[in-house]
C-alpha cells in the first residue's frame, strides 16, 4: 500500500502582521493554499500548519484527535511569536474556525480573528459521516481495491473516544465565546448546509462587540475554495487591512 506523508506547512514571510491560517477537519493546507499567498501579497506574513493525520489513510488519521490538533495550533502560534511577530491574527475554516475562536478565548493578546463555516454543535454520527467521505475520497484517489477500502473504513469504528472529545471541545468553545474581547468576523457560505448559517447566528449572538458577520452567497463549506473563493478572499483582505466589511 502507498505510504503517504503529512502535507507540509506553508510559511510565507511578509510584513510585521502575521496571520495564522487553519484548515478544516479532514482537510489539508490546500483549504487555504490560495488565501495564504493573497494575504502575503498584501503585506502579511502567513503560516498554515498541517494537523497530524490529515491527508493520510484512515488507519493513520484515527491515531490523532482534538488534543493533538490543538497542540499543533498552539505550537504554530508559539512559532510565530518566536519568529518575532508582535501582531498576530488567526483565521480558519470549519475546525480551523473553531480553533480560531479557541485561540481568541485563550490569548487576549491576539489581534483579531476570522471564523468561517463554524459548527456550534456536532454529534458522533456527523463526524463518522465526514470520516467516511474522507476515506472514500482518498481511497479512490489512491486506487485502493474494494477490500482495501472496506478495511480502511472499518477503522472508523475505533474513533468513538476521538469523536466524543471533538464534540466536547466544541461545547467548551461555545461556552467560552463571551470571554472574547478582540474583533471577530464570522463568515458562512450561502451554498453550505443551512445548519452553518444557524451556527453563525448563534456564535455571533454570544460574541461581544466589535463583531461582524457576513454571508458569501456563492461559497460552500470550504469558503476559501471553489465558486466563492475570490469573494471570500476579498472579504478577508478587506477585513484584515481596513476592518471594512
Amino acid at each position: 500500500m502507498i505510504k503517504l506523508k503529512n502535507p507540509r506547512p506553508i510559511y510565507l514571510k511578509g510584513g510585521e502582521h502575521a496571520v495564522l491560517l487553519l484548515h478544516s477537519f479532514t482537510g489539508t493546507v490546500r483549504d487555504v493554499k490560495g488565501l495564504a499567498p493573497r494575504l502575503n501579497s498584501a503585506g502579511f506574513t502567513t503560516y498554515v500548519p498541517s494537523y497530524q493525520g490529515h491527508g493520510l489513510l484512515l488507519e493513520e488519521f484515527i491515531k490523532y484527535d482534538m488534543d493533538d490538533w490543538w497542540q499543533k495550533v498552539l505550537e504554530s502560534y508559539a512559532f510565530l511569536k518566536q519568529e518575532g511577530y508582535q501582531t498576530i491574527s488567526a483565521a480558519g475554516v470549519s475546525l480551523g474556525g473553531l480553533f480560531t475562536l479557541k485561540l481568541l478565548e485563550t490569548f487576549p493578546e491576539i489581534h483579531s480573528g476570522i471564523a468561517m463555516s463554524v459548527p456550534h454543535f456536532k454529534d458522533e454520527a456527523g463526524l463518522f459521516y465526514r470520516l467516511e467521505q474522507y476515506g472514500s475520497r482518498l481511497d479512490n484517489i489512491l486506487g485502493l481495491s474494494e477490500d482495501e477500502h472496506a478495511e480502511q473504513l472499518a477503522h472508523i469504528r475505533n474513533y468513538h473516544l476521538g469523536a466524543q472529545k471533538f464534540c466536547r471541545v466544541i461545547d467548551e468553545i461555545m461556552e467560552g465565546l463571551p470571554k472574547i474581547n478582540q474583533p471577530v468576523l464570522i463568515m458562512y457560505g450561502g451554498r453550505d448546509d443551512v445548519s452553518y448559517a444557524d451556527s453563525a447566528q448563534i456564535v455571533f449572538q454570544h460574541l461581544k462587540e466589535p463583531k461582524y458577520m457576513r454571508m458569501i452567497a456563492e461559497a460552500g463549506h470550504l469558503m476559501p475554495l471553489g465558486r466563492g473563493q475570490l469573494e471570500t478572499e476579498e472579504m478577508i483582505l478587506s477585513y484584515f487591512c481596513h476592518k471594512n466589511v
